[in-house]
C-alpha cells in the first residue's frame, strides 16, 4: 500500500503545487514504524490506523489479519502511539467498531487513544451477510446513542474539536 499511496502523493503535489495537502492516508499499522514516517514526508496531513477492537483477546479472534500481519495487537498501539509522535496531536485516527465488544471495553479503547493525542471513534456495527458474524445483530439504536454521547465527553475531556475529528475521519458521525 505504501507505493500506491506514494503515487498518490506525488500526484496532488503535482497538481496542486502543496507540499502538505489534507489527506488521511488509511494504513494497516507497518511493520517497520518509519513507513509512518514516509506518509508525513510524502504530504499527508494524517494517517488512519483503525483498532477495531480494543479488548486484545476479542481483536486476536475477530482480527486475525492484523494479528498475523501487522505485529499484534500491542504493535498496533504502539503504531497509533508512533504516528502522534510524527504528525501530532489530533492528526492521527483509530476506529473502533461499536457493538461487538462490551461498552466500557470501547470507551476505555477510547479514552486511552484520546489520552495519548489519538482521533479515536467508534462506528456503529453492521453484521454483513456472507461475514463470519452474520446473524449475529448489532446493539439497539439507544446503546449506540449513549456511546457516542461518552465519547463526544471524552472528546470534551481530552481538548478534541469537531474539527479534530472531521480532519481524520471519513464521516464524522454524531
Amino acid at each position: 500500500e505504501l507505493d500506491y499511496d506514494l503515487d498518490v502523493a506525488e500526484e496532488i503535489q503535482r497538481r496542486t503545487g502543496l507540499k502538505e495537502f489534507k489527506a488521511t492516508a488509511v494504513i494497516g499499522a507497518p511493520l517497520d514504524l518509519s513507513v509512518i514516517d514516509k506518509y508525513k514526508e510524502a504530504g499527508y496531513f494524517s494517517v488512519r490506523m483503525n483498532v477495531e477492537i480494543w479488548d486484545k483477546n476479542i481483536w486476536n479472534a475477530i482480527c486475525p489479519g492484523k494479528r498475523n500481519h501487522c505485529g499484534g495487537w500491542e504493535h498496533w498501539v504502539k503504531a497509533l502511539e508512533y504516528g502522534v509522535d510524527v504528525f501530532g496531536k489530533g492528526r492521527v485516527g483509530s476506529n473502533i467498531v461499536g457493538g461487538i465488544e462490551p461498552k466500557i471495553s470501547i470507551l476505555e479503547g477510547v479514552e486511552y487513544q484520546l489520552s495519548k493525542g489519538i482521533v479515536a471513534s467508534a462506528s456503529s456495527w453492521r453484521p454483513v451477510v456472507g461475514s463470519f458474524l452474520e446473524g449475529h445483530r448489532s446493539p439497539e439504536t439507544g446503546w449506540h446513542f449513549d456511546l457516542q454521547k461518552k465519547i463526544a465527553s471524552l472528546y470534551k475531556r481530552y481538548g478534541f474539536s469537531f474539527a479534530d475529528l472531521h480532519n481524520v475521519t471519513p464521516s464524522a458521525g454524531l
